[in-house]
């Protein structure tokens, strides 16, 4: 039996404990994961969770009461007299010490109870056995809310900026008169992935990743943008085409006036026949200005960058056209300076009257000086003079 300071204490104690419980419930009964649930049409997995702990919720309050109830009972005990007497302190040990408490009362089916057994039966606790039950299943409630709390705020922080996002790049495609069929799709997606979010959170792992959604608005943003840059700077578009052709009509007359002088001065060149690039590209160029008018945005994107690529494409080509045809008449120079650079060579090393060398000279000299030049030959006798100076120089 508890004495009367032991049963002061213990009140004071359980006092304390049943006031921070209150709290608790309180704190419970208030969060936001409770709000959300409370009020939402849940379904699947949260569903059933919910379910679970909206029950386990109720029951809480209930062994709260029950709680409360048994310590002022005590309490009112302990105070009937100033000096309580064994019968007082022996009421009281038995509330605070031993299983008052009655749970999960059940009815006992008929078949399955004897003719003198108890047509109820039920669990039975001490108020310490009750406050961790309810530890527990506070603990499992509160995960529940917790887990959907932070499931519905996580969506809607990557929700909200995805939202923002798509309406900024609708009214993008609105004020170029177009329709996205990808931002539609998107639209789809965030509506179902919020209504996920406030009937069944937990699952919100099945849904599209907001990663995913977000690389695809930047994909529409960008193809937008390129329609919007060939809509408001068309002219700068066209510009800078004019001037690609305009460096394709230089380079394409720099190497027809080579190709005549090569076809002057060059035997046989084996160059193919010159073809002017320019007349498809400014004939597409022609057809872009009535795209623009007719706001047709996407094929006028389209031929812009088609005929920007195309025409640096065309002024490469021409570009290395006349770097081969200026290549071969480059060729016959760099034969002249090796020639004259070994016959300097053989000057000082004393052949400067040696016969064989000056018949080879006088040859390699004569094919590079003839117009048109033959370049296989020159090659050859330009060879033939340099192998038979270094001979010369063994031999020495």
């Amino acid at each position: 039996m508890l004495s009367q300071e032991e049963a002061v204490h213990a009140l004071e104690r359980l006092g304390a404990e049943s006031d921070r419980m209150a709290d608790a419930l309180v704190a419970m009964d208030s969060h936001a994961g409770n709000q959300l649930l409370r009020n939402a049409t849940l379904t699947g997995l949260t569903k059933r969770r919910w379910d679970e702990a909206s029950a386990s919720m109720a029951v809480l309050w209930e062994q709260f009461n029950t709680h409360r109830r048994l310590l002022e009972q005590a309490n009112e005990v302990l105070s009937r007299k100033s000096r309580p007497g064994p019968a007082e302190l022996g009421e009281v040990t038995t509330l605070l010490t031993e299983a008052v408490v009655e749970l999960n009362a059940q009815q006992v089916p008929i078949e399955q109870r004897g003719l003198t057994g108890p047509a109820i039966v039920s669990d039975r606790v001490t108020l310490t056995q009750l406050v961790e039950r309810m530890k527990a299943a506070y603990a499992s409630v509160a995960e529940v809310l917790a887990v959907a709390d932070t499931a519905w705020t996580t969506t809607v922080k990557q929700l909200d900026p995805l939202e923002t996002e798509l309406r900024s790049v609708a009214g993008v495609a609105a004020s170029l008169g177009v329709e996205d069929p990808g931002l539609t799709r998107i639209d789809r997606e965030l509506s179902e992935i919020r209504s996920l979010a406030l009937s069944d959170p937990m699952a919100m792992g099945k849904v599209t990743p907001p990663e995913r959604i977000a690389d695809e608005l930047a994909d529409a943003r960008t193809r937008l943008a390129k329609l919007a840059s060939a809509k408001d700077s068309f002219d700068d578009h066209t510009a800078r085409i004019e001037a690609l052709l305009a460096e394709i009509t230089i380079a394409q007359q720099q190497a027809q006036l080579a190709y005549a002088t090569v076809l002057e001065k060059i035997a046989s060149p084996g160059l193919p026949r010159l073809t002017d690039l320019l007349p498809p590209l400014r004939a597409r160029l022609t057809e872009l200005p009535e795209l623009w008018r007719a706001g047709q945005w996407r094929e006028l994107a389209g031929g812009l960058d088609d005929l920007e690529r195309d025409a640096t494409s065309a002024l490469a080509e021409a570009r290395t056209q006349l770097r081969l045809i200026t290549g071969l008449l480059d060729r016959r120079l760099e034969l002249r300076g090796r020639l004259d650079a070994y016959r300097a060579k053989a000057n000082r090393l004393g052949h400067a009257e040696d016969r064989e060398l000056s018949a080879l000279h006088r040859e390699a000299h004569t094919v590079l000086y003839t117009r048109p030049t033959d370049l296989a030959a020159a090659t050859r006798a330009v060879n033939r003079y340099q192998q038979a100076l270094q001979d010369k120089r063994s031999v020495s």
